[in-house]
This record gives structure tokens, sequence and C-alpha cells, in this order.
């Protein structure tokens, strides 16, 4: 299968800010609209299909999200879907007060809305861009952009840069926010020198380092590019008076070529086959001259430590890969025991499970249980037996994803993209099997 970028390409609309997420095997795109947040769904990454308004402006008087709502991010946890989104009020001339922008959250039972406003913003200075992280120990934080006098630019001129907070649960921040990234180099802001931009956070975590991959420049031409800063801790103490380390002091890792005019504002999402990562990003049609940014989608991949991302083409592409066996068309089945054995593969579902999620593998002699009461995960093995709590509750009656790897004669297992344990099991061929009376969704197996 074959593809060309841009994927979403309407005339008369501007998909900035793209993001998307995936629940039940199906991924759900949102973008930056003027008065809503439209929603697309898509089971492959590349054929989108527009799905309706997800999130409507406030008509209500004095509303903080009345008009601009700027890059909205969704988070599911336990049956609620949180999008994260900056909204502006209306100014005097009607249109929206740039003085006024601020973040805020929305929420929904299901992913394709209607999302409802909260009445108040989450932070109370100028912010947009949130992009919500969680991390393996359950601490949920919020990274986003901000402008004040902290975030200034070369020579001290006016400019954004991107902070984070921890949450105190997903509707609430701490109010303590420290510095990420601000901008340093003069090729961070306009050709005029006038403003100067670090926007757009998306964190990846990767051997216990924080990866801030970050949009810098103009958005509205070719100086608008994606870069990364890393850091040991996701929250440092020292508030606005320590950042993170840019990548080979602010080299770009996307930027505008032949194919596309300022590529940015991303996501980092899983193909169909769960394993390989793509980044999902707007970005200007050069021949469309037109102020309408397309959504694109590129490959990620790492070459040591180092982040790598998949230059703009015009060409026809591999699609992203899908699993070995896709189960994702059906609403539900039994998780019988795959029979085919393998040393190296990836299985993942989203499950209710009502009573002990049991994970056998039969020729490691290995066994996972996940127990929606005690919220632990038990591994027993001939080694013995181990009991890992739950970062975060997870409640029972809700869908949850579940992901297991056997990779290199380790096991890893994920809920809801957390990782729960890894242990040492053996360079092995197994087969597996899934015991629950849940029904079962979105089950992808992917041999690696």
């Amino acid at each position: 299968m074959s593809f060309q970028n841009p994927v979403i390409s309407i005339p008369g609309v501007d998909h900035g800010d793209p993001a998307v997420i995936r629940y039940k095997g199906v991924y759900y795109l949102y973008h930056t609209g003027p008065d809503h947040v439209p929603v697309y769904t898509s089971i492959n990454l590349t054929d989108w299909k527009l799905e309706g308004k997800a999130l409507l402006a406030s008509s209500e008087t004095d509303h903080w999200a009345q008009l601009d709502l700027w890059a909205p991010e969704v988070f599911y946890e336990n049956g609620t879907f949180y999008m994260y989104v900056t909204g502006a009020k209306r100014g005097e001339n009607g249109t929206a007060d740039d003085e006024e922008r601020h973040i805020g959250v929305a929420k929904s039972k299901d992913p394709l809305g209607p999302f409802i406003l909260a009445e108040e913003p989450l932070t109370p200075e100028w912010s947009i861009d949130a992009h919500p992280f969680t991390d393996d120990d359950g601490q949920m934080y919020m990274f986003y952009n901000v402008r004040n006098e902290h975030t200034r630019g070369p020579d001290g001129v006016i400019g954004t840069g991107n902070v984070v907070d921890k949450m105190r649960d997903p509707e609430t921040l701490a109010g303590e926010p420290a510095l990420v990234v601000k901008p340093e180099y003069s090729f961070e802001g306009n050709k005029e020198g006038s403003f100067f931009w670090n926007e757009g956070p998306f964190v990846l975590k990767r051997n216990n380092l924080y990866y801030q991959m970050y949009s810098a420049g103009f958005f509205g031409d070719d100086t608008y590019g994606v870069y990364y800063a890393t850091s040991g801790t996701p929250h440092h103490i020292d508030g606005y008076n320590k950042q993170w380390e840019k990548f080979e002091s602010g080299r770009p890792i996307l930027q505008t070529n032949a194919a596309c005019l300022g590529p940015g504002h991303h996501v980092v999402t899983k193909a169909p086959n769960g394993w390989d990562d793509y980044a999902v990003y707007h970005g200007y049609e050069p021949e469309e001259q037109v102020r309408e940014r397309r959504v694109r989608i590129g490959k990620l991949w790492w070459e040591g430590s180092e982040l790598r991302l998949e230059e703009p083409r015009k060409d026809i592409l591999w699609s992203p890969p899908a699993p070995d066996v896709d189960l994702r068309s059906k609403t539900s089945f039994s998780a019988d025991p795959f029979s085919s054995q393998a040393e190296n593969f990836l299985f993942e579902t989203t499950v209710q499970w009502k009573e002990d999620l049991v994970i056998t593998f039969k020729e490691l002699e290995v066994t996972a249980i996940l127990d929606a009461v005690q919220q632990q995960c038990t591994f027993s093995s001939a080694n013995g037996h181990r009991t890992v709590p739950f970062p975060r509750v997870w409640k029972p009656d809700h869908f949850h994803l579940i992901t297991f790897i056997l990779r290199h004669g380790e096991l890893q297992i994920k809920m809801n993209q957390l990782m729960l344990l890894q242990e040492p099991v053996g360079n092995r061929s197994t087969t597996f099997a899934v015991k629950n009376t849940a029904e079962f969704y979105g089950t992808i197996y992917t041999l690696l």
C-alpha cells in the first residue's frame, strides 16, 4: 500500500496544529479552527474521513473560549476524553483579543464529541499549545506555551517559550511552571527579528531521558521547523532559571524544502502495527500560494540517542505498516491462544475487564495477572513472583489499552501506554493466551 502527502487537504480550510489519539484501534484527528474543532477518523493514518465538529466555541458572554480554538490535544482516561485547547475572548472589534488567550479543558464521553468546555480556563496567564504527558510513575504533566518576561528572545525581543507544570488531576495544574525552552538564536524568530517562538511541545521518553520536541520560527513562512531538547527530569525545581538542553544548539530535525513550507506543530503516534512511530504535522503546500496548512505524516526513528524525522516528500511513499494479524474490524472476539510460536512480537488490545485479566506465555512458563480490584500486576515465572502496583487508578468498568511486547528475551507489559514491568524471560519462541470474560477491541498482533 502507498500514499502521498498531504493526507488531509480540504480547500478553504486551514488544518493547523493537528493532534491524533488512538482509541479501540481507530485514529481520531483534531486541528485548530476559528469557531469549532473538527474531528476526522482513520484506520491507517493516510485515509481520513471528516466526522463533524467535536467542539464548538462558547456563545456565553465573557467566556474564555469564544473564538480561535487552537491546538486541541486529547487525553483519555477512565471513560472520559479530555481535550486541552486554547481559546480567546472576543475583543471589542469582534475578533479574537490576542491578550486574552488561555488553555482550558473540554470533556466528552466519546472521541467524536460533543466536548463541553469548562467554565474557567486552566491557566491564569496568556498560554497556548497544551500537551499532556504522563510519566511511567503515573504523574501527569502539562507542557504548554507562554509569553512573558522570562521567554524573551535574543536582545530581549518579545518571544514565547514552553514550560511544564505538574497536574494534580486531569483538570487541575499544580501552579508551579518550570521553563523547558525559550528562544536563544536568531533563526528562532521571524525574518525581521521582531518576534521569536519556541512553541508546540510534544514529549517522548526513552532510556530514562525526556525529549521535548518543539517548533521554532514564524509559523507563516520558511523559518518554521521542528527541533528538540532533552532533560533527565520532566520538571525541575528552578522555575524559569534553568531550561532543557537543545539538540546541537538548536539544529532542526524537520524544516522547509521544495515539498513543504513551514512544517511543524506535530504529535507522534504509532503506526497501525503498534510499533513504528510517525509524526503528524502541518505545513503549507508551496505551489498552492494560500494561507492554509495541510496535514502530513512522516516516519520518526532513532539513531542511537538521537531523534530523526523523515523530510517532507512529494513522491509516493509506502503506507505506515499494518499488523500481521489485524482484528480491529471485529467488535469483539474470544482471545484464544495464538498458536504460532514467535520469539519477537507485539500484541495490543483494548479491554473493559470484569475480572482478573490473565496473560499466559506457555513455552516461557510465564503468567501475568492484571488485577482490577487490587490495582496491580502480578508476574509469575520459574524465578518467582513479583507484584507491581498500577501507577494510576484505572477503573475496571471503563476501556483500557493493554500492550505486551516480547523482544530480545525481554517481556514488557504496558497499560494505557505506561510501563508496568520489564522482565528478562529468555530468548525462546512462545505462544500466548489472554483469558477474561470481557470483550476485546482494536486488537493487533505484529511480528518484530
